[in-house]
């Protein structure tokens, strides 16, 4: 996605209303009313362009089916959504979700939005969350600065005229009466509006937006017992804890996963050359089995593995196998993210796949070979169900390795040196992190960072500006192909001052789920 479409996508929304009631057996539902400019199957388009970019991120607030089954994955939610356009051309969009379980709800990518934090303790009732809205609000201010093309999103005008008009209101309903709450209090409801008309600036309405929300309910009665992951953007820097979390992290269901996770090859391409010129400079033959592992979303691994051959054999029994570890290195074995889909007509309301491309090369048959007998392998799925170990970074990031994106023109203003993030945490957990880029944008501020370590993996990053402020945060997988090295990317909504300061999340001891990979009497075509 262009900076462009992420900017229209979020300025696109004018006002939104976000209803959350939790119940006292830990059931409740959520019902977000979301108004925007933007046409439905332009948001949907845009949302799956970003969903492509980092493999799974989402954008609040959701403007569609397709993004709101992204808030709300798997079985653990009943969604439903509403459109109606009015005579202006604004595009009403109400998506209510009911859940089961609190812990469901806050391990969601809208828990996550929210940064919400549900815990017991002292006889009462603590909610936690902030409006999700503040990365809306910055981008809308957004300008196309360096002729990155935002100029170019067609009606962007329009959109960015009636960004006085953003509005977003925050309510949560408890079991018991509300005893405390930093916002207006109405029975067991507490409310918190925020509008850009009443807000001094643009910064006031974004800083106004990032406020932590609280709410408390006496205890009394209630059948739950929530379990909030890790929440970074709670807090100031000095005042987040660092170490591991209190939770015991997400039980991994093994058996689930391999039964729903499938390889689906598509193509065998199968190239045999033969040198008449006597000059050597043929290509060489070469023989490449691609496919597709499709697996639900909800149950997708944080991390994958290399994909691994374990035997290829022609119809004469001739074994194709790279024999040796070097001659094994000359074939390309990768897999990558592809995106996701609904598998068919009939689940397309339940059940959205996640699709990942895996190639496996091995060594062509000879000449003479019309059939590949049996290509077997496997690709590992790695999940991380351990506690989460929270790394802060004081100062990770200097302002010298933050340039502007109108100094890259020509290729002037950038470092290409290795800047390492000098962290003893980080080397005990076994990873070591290095920024390759860190650059402003269009008001976006954009950090790319290469991982190095098998055992353990990030799965969420905060950044903080010189101050200590949080800052909208959204984290960016990218993948590895298997193998110690990976890369990732951590987009800042805003500008926040350098130096910047980390905190990340890393998880490691979970389990693995290998994908047999089998294809077998494949004939091949002369």
């Amino acid at each position: 996605m262009t900076l462009g479409l992420l900017l229209a996508l979020l300025c696109g929304c004018i006002k939104t209303k976000d209803e959350l009631t939790i119940n006292a057996d830990g059931s409740g539902r959520v019902r977000i009313e979301t108004q925007s400019s933007l046409p439905p199957e332009l948001s949907e388009g845009m949302g799956g362009q970003m969903n492509a970019l980092g493999g799974g991120a989402v954008i609040y607030p959701p403007a569609s089916e397709t993004e709101a089954r992204k808030f709300f994955p798997g079985q653990d939610f009943t969604v439903n959504v509403k459109q109606q356009k009015a005579d202006n051309g604004d595009v009403t969009t109400v998506i209510e979700a009911e859940f089961k379980n609190i812990n469901a709800l806050l391990a969601s990518p809208y828990g996550r939005a929210h940064q919400l934090s549900v815990k017991i303790a002292g006889g009462s009732l603590l909610v936690k969350a902030v409006s999700g809205m503040e990365a809306a609000a910055r981008y809308a201010e957004m300008k196309d600065d360096n002729g990155m093309g935002i100029g170019m999103v067609p009606g962007l005008a329009d959109l960015q005229k009636k960004k006085s008009e953003m509005r977003a209101e925050f309510r949560v309903t408890l079991p018991n009466g509300i005893a405390t709450a930093n916002g207006s209090k109405d029975g067991k409801t507490a409310i918190w509006i925020v509008e850009r008309a009443k807000c001094k600036d643009a910064d006031d309405f974004a800083r106004q937006l990032s406020m932590v929300s609280e709410a408390s309910c006496p205890a009394d009665g209630l059948k739950m017992s929530p379990v909030s992951p890790v929440r970074m953007g709670l807090l100031p820097f000095t005042e987040l804890a660092a170490g591991a979390s209190t939770d015991n992290g997400t039980t991994v269901d093994t058996n689930k996963i391999a039964a729903a996770a499938k390889f689906v090859p598509y193509r065998l391409s199968v190239t045999r050359t033969l040198d008449l010129s006597g000059g050597g400079g043929a290509q060489e033959s070469a023989a490449q089995l691609t496919g597709t592992v499709m697996i639900p979303q909800e149950l997708a691994p944080p991390k994958w593995g290399e994909p691994k051959l374990d035997e290829a054999v022609d119809a004469k029994g001739n074994d194709l196998k790279p024999a040796a570890d070097d001659e094994q290195r000359g074939f390309s074995m990768h897999s990558r993210y592809s995106g996701n889909e609904n598998e068919d007509e009939e689940e397309s309301e339940t059940n959205h796949v996640q699709q990942h491309v895996v190639t496996i090369a091995f060594r062509p048959p000879d000449w003479k070979i019309n059939e590949i007998a049996r290509i077997k392998g496997s690709i590992s799925l790695q999940y991380f169900g351990g506690s989460q170990q929270v790394v802060k970074v004081t100062n990770a990031v200097p302002a010298k390795w933050i340039i502007d994106a109108t100094k890259m023109r020509g290729g002037g203003g950038f470092d290409a040196s290795e800047k390492s993030l000098n962290s003893a945490a980080l080397a005990d957990l076994g990873l070591s992190l290095s920024v390759q880029m860190g650059m402003v944008q269009s008001g976006m501020t954009v950090l790319s960072l290469q991982v190095k370590g098998t055992q353990t993996t990030l799965t969420d990053a905060q950044v903080f500006d010189a101050d200590g402020k949080p800052w909208p945060t959204f984290l960016q997988q990218q993948d590895s192909g298997g193998g110690e090295e990976s890369s990732c990317q951590i987009m800042v909504a805003g500008k926040p001052q350098p130096p910047l300061s980390l905190a990340l999340a890393a998880s490691g001891g979970g389990a693995s789920v290998t994908v047999p990979i089998l294809v077998e009497h494949v004939a091949l075509t002369k």
